[in-house]
């Protein structure tokens, strides 16, 4: 999907991003920024922020999604702050776009059964070993 980047008041420029999901993480979307030929830029996101985004301001901390607020827009923006000292870098997608992906995960995963589809004895196991270490 193309989305715009603010890089300042009333200036953005084309990003192309990538969306991902998967069973193994039920809760999250990949966020794959790709910001020149050679280098990408990934956040991981709570699907739920971003469902909610798309109808009202949500999210505190690190990202915050919220939909336009001119009538008939049909954009979505959300502000990914990669560090407390650092500004948010605020993105534009279409929301059509970013909801139609979002209902597709829906019907892989559907709202409230994300935890039977967690590995929760894999989660354990690579919680306890440690790198280069095995359970015996």
């Amino acid at each position: 999907m193309l989305v715009r980047l603010v890089v300042a008041e009333g200036v953005d420029r084309p990003v192309m991003l990538d969306l991902s999901y998967g069973r193994a993480d039920p809760y999250a979307v990949s966020l794959t920024f790709h910001m020149c030929a050679d280098t990408t830029v990934r956040w991981v996101v709570g699907r739920d922020l971003l469902l909610d985004g798309l109808v009202k301001l949500t999210g505190v901390g690190d990202v915050q999604v919220w939909p336009c607020r001119d009538p008939g827009a049909d954009r979505v923006h959300i502000a990914l702050c990669p560090c407390p000292k650092q500004e948010a870098v605020v993105v534009t997608a279409s929301a059509r776009a970013l909801g139609s992906f979002l209902q597709r995960t829906l019907a892989v995963v559907p709202p409230g059964t994300e935890e039977c589809h967690l590995d929760m004895d894999g989660a354990v196991h690579q919680l306890l070993s440690g790198p280069g270490e095995s359970l015996r």
